[in-house]
Order: structure tokens, then C-alpha cells, then sequence
């Protein structure tokens, strides 16, 4: 699912450059306190920054600093779309992308306290990384975000999961138009993808690194909401992920938006009507210890 929308704020912009030469876009939405909450917001596969600006906004309103990264593949211009000659996945973003961005967050916002936001995918690459590097950060949340473990999910789902990744290989990179999922991926992020979906387990890089024995380690604070409507990442799917970091200070959400009022909601819309998470991530900055 390719979303991008238009910009009502006029947000700072940074370009950071790969060493590869592509380059991508942090969008940032300063706060009046400048030692206020920074969060790193990463999105979800298939969507462009531009998606969450309505996020950002309320964010910024409720006092934090807010960036939003754009993701590999998907940048308005610096980047390269995926294809036979241009592959990346798991790995790279862990590697390049994340550093990146989060390292310029800390130099735009030097006394604030760094939190990861992700969705989705953006949600289990920002995991992996803070089980990775717990000192560059104060905590994680996570937003509509699971596992795929095919254990987790419908019958169909395996066959489904490593058809794509077959149809990446064959193509060179994986056509999520019409699939209906996702938008036009790198072959090695939907095989990245399809292994965990296979294993369980987050195992990608070369050499392959088992990155589940680091996630077991950590002890961030978590804040974890989950949508009774949303399909892709159901409450049992986030709940399988979480279980990956039993010593991480949890604190979890699964909401019913209908029974609060809000219409339409699924695994992207509520970022288009942030009210329906904000009230739960200022109470969790509130009451969350600021170690970093």
C-alpha cells in the first residue's frame, strides 16, 4: 500500500546520505521546549513519510519533538527504487538507515530523550535496533505492529508469505500493487520478511545474524498499542512479537475503536486520526523515566 499525503505544516528537512550515495529525507517538527520528548517515527512498509504528518502535528501539539524518516525505497527523491540492479533489506535499513536517522535526531534535539515509534515494519526493525543499542535511546512504541509467524496467523498464511518471496526472486523486486500489499519492495526486504513468517525467528544479514538472542535482552521501556480492526496486525500477531522481549517494561494497549468512537479505523488510518493514540502516549511519556 503506496499512501502519501499532503503537508498542511512546513516541517524542517534534513537529507542524510548512504554511503552508497542514495539518500533520504528526515522531516522535523520541533516542539517549543527544546529538551521535550523526540520521536523517531518509522513507517510502516510500502508508506511514505508524507503519510504521517497528521501524527506528527498532534504529536508536536501535545509538546514533543517529531521526526519522521523517510524509508528506504520509498523517498520522494535521493532514493532508488527497487529492482533487479538496486536489492536491500532487513539489514541494511538496521545497519544504515536507523543510524542515521536517529543520530540526527540526537544532534537536532541534543537534551531531549529519543523515543523510536514504529509501525509495522518500521515497528520490528525500531525493535531490533533498541535491543541493539539501549543507551542511544529512552524507550520504544510500537503501533500496529506484530509478528508474522505463520503460527500466529491463518493456515494460508505460509503458503501465501513464501509465494511473495518467490515472486520478489523471479521479478527482482516484489510488485505489492498487486498483491494488493505493500508497494514496490526490494526482494531481499520481502525475503527477510517471508523468513520470518517461515521461522519465526528475526534471522537476516550475511552472515545471517539471529537477531531474536539480542531481543530477549531487552529492557526499554515498551509502550505497545494494538486495533480490534485491524487486520495485518492483530492482537495475537503483536502479542507474539512482544513475547520476544519479556524483559522490557511493557505497558500495552489493545483498543476497540468503534467502542470509543472512531470510524474507519485499520492498520494505517489511525495514523491519519492520531486522537485516537495520543491520549495513550502522553500518559506513557508522562509516567516513563527519563534514562537517556
Amino acid at each position: 500500500m503506496n499512501i502519501a499525503t499532503p503537508t498542511t505544516f512546513a516541517p524542517e528537512r534534513i537529507t542524510l546520505t548512504r554511503q552508497e550515495g542514495t539518500s533520504f529525507a528526515l522531516l522535523l517538527f520541533p516542539a517549543a521546549e527544546p529538551d521535550a520528548p523526540a520521536l523517531l517515527i518509522e513507517p510502516a512498509m510500502g508508506v511514505k513519510a508524507g503519510y504521517y504528518t497528521a501524527l506528527a502535528e498532534a504529536l508536536r501539539g501535545a509538546g514533543c519533538n517529531v521526526a519522521i524518516a523517510e524509508l528506504r525505497g520509498h523517498e520522494e527523491s535521493g532514493g532508488r527504487r527497487p529492482g533487479r540492479s538496486y536489492d536491500f533489506g532487513y539489514h541494511e535499513m538496521l545497519t544504515e538507515d536507523w543510524p542515521l536517522a536517529v543520530q540526527a535526531v540526537k544532534a537536532r534535539f541534543p537534551d531531549a530523550p529519543v523515543y523510536l515509534l514504529g509501525h509495522s515494519l518500521g515497528g520490528q526493525i525500531s525493535s531490533i535496533y533498541a535491543a541493539h543499542y539501549p543507551e542511544q535511546l529512552a524507550g520504544l512504541i510500537l503501533v500496529a505492529c506484530s509478528s508474522v509467524h505463520w503460527k500466529l496467523w491463518p493456515k494460508v498464511f505460509l503458503p501465501y508469505s513464501q509465494a511473495m518471496v518467490l515472486v520478489g526472486r523471479l521479478v527482482g523486486h516484489f510488485p505489492g500493487h498487486k498483491f494488493r500489499f505493500a508497494g514496490r519492495e526490494a526482494r531481499s526486504v520481502i525475503a527477510d520478511w517471508g523468513r520470518q513468517a517461515r521461522t519465526g525467528r528475526f534471522i537476516f544479514g550475511r552472515p545471517r545474524v539471529d537477531h531474536d538472542r539480542v531481543l530477549a535482552g531487552l529492557t526499554l521501556p515498551v509502550l505497545a498499542i494494538s486495533f480490534s480492526t485491524d487486520f495485518f496486525a492483530p492482537k495475537r500477531a503483536m502479542d507474539g512479537l512482544l513475547g520476544k522481549f519479556p524483559q522490557a517494561r511493557l505497558t500495552r494497549h489493545h483498543l476497540d475503536p468503534k467502542a470509543l468512537g472512531f470510524e474507519g479505523i485499520d492498520h494505517f488510518r489511525w495514523a491519519r486520526r492520531p486522537q485516537i493514540v495520543l491520549p495513550l502516549i502522553r500518559e506513557w511519556l508522562s509516567t516513563t523515566p527519563r534514562s537517556t
